[in-house]
């Protein structure tokens, strides 16, 4: 790993001043944005009263933007992720996540709530320091990733340094569930857990876990034979798709011909799932935690 700030420079193309120089001016690197809630079909979230649900986001910009996308690529990519992290991996989706649990019979759903907020710079240095950078450079790394004090929604690192941090918790849930006989899974904020036993028995523990880090969505906390994971429901053989997808499907109104055509390609891949191709290994064995 990196141990100095030379080395740094050198990795990221950069001038050591420019760090310098972008570190203490921070604020105008960032831009704020609100955006409109969706929910998966692409429809905004709507609130009691029927008000769109809003959320505010900070983009990184300019010369930041730049510098972020280049620890991503040559810094945070090079760290490797544990088996069972699905969620902004490259060469995983939804669709291999919810394979994963597949033909259990037993799962248990629960979404991190205010997940990139409650990550602090704090948790972001310390992950940097355990993966082997030093400290000073762990230091410049936390100061070019993080906003006020935490992950910014909207840059370029935040979805992997959100994944790297996570594993503190989520090596711990991952060898309780191997001593447990369950399979445990990640999808950014989404947690999944399933077994072909009965383990409703230890939840409390499983949130224990959890909770002693992160606080969860209680209206996302599921315990069931058949929950939905991450859009789909894993079922005894195949995955199914949900009674929503299937009736926005039959119903072209007010979408184009282009979203229709991409509606078609999802179910298309569902299929492929099931029947022409293998889920991604869950390599268990050869993960350490």
């Amino acid at each position: 790993m990196i141990k100095s700030t030379k080395h740094l420079a050198y990795t990221l193309q950069v001038d050591f001043k420019e760090f310098q120089s972008i570190t203490q001016n921070i604020d105008n690197h960032y831009r704020e944005k609100i955006v409109i809630k969706l929910d998966k079909f692409g429809k905004p979230k709507l609130d009691k009263n029927g008000i769109p649900k809003q959320r505010i986001i900070n983009p990184s910009i300019n010369r930041l933007k730049i510098i972020q996308k280049r620890i991503q690529k040559y810094i945070l990519l090079k760290i490797e992720l544990p088996p069972y992290a699905f969620g902004a991996v490259k060469g995983k989706d939804n669709v291999d996540n919810a394979k994963q649990h597949q033909g259990k019979k037993y799962k248990f759903t629960t979404d991190l709530k205010d997940f990139f907020p409650s990550i602090t710079n704090k948790a972001v240095n310390e992950m940097f320091v355990n993966q082997g950078f030093s400290y000073e450079v762990s230091g410049i790394l936390t100061k070019l990733t993080t906003f006020k004090g935490k992950i910014p929604q909207g840059a370029p690192t935040s979805s992997t340094l959100a994944n790297l941090v996570f594993m503190k918790t989520g090596d711990v849930l991952y060898e309780y569930a191997q001593q447990h006989n369950m399979t445990f899974t990640s999808f950014v904020d989404d947690m999944t857990f399933s077994s072909a036993n009965d383990f409703k028995a230890k939840l409390p523990e499983i949130l224990e876990i959890i909770t002693a880090e992160y606080k969860i969505s209680h209206k996302k906390t599921n315990y069931s034979r058949n929950p939905n994971i991450t859009g789909l429901h894993p079922m005894n053989n195949h995955l199914k798709l949900p009674k929503s997808f299937m009736d926005k499907l039959e119903s072209t109104e007010e979408r184009t011909p282009e979203q229709n055509a991409g509606l078609l390609m999802y179910k298309e891949k569902i299929s492929k799932a099931n029947y022409g191709k293998k889920p991604v290994a869950n390599k268990e064995l050869s993960y350490k935690t």
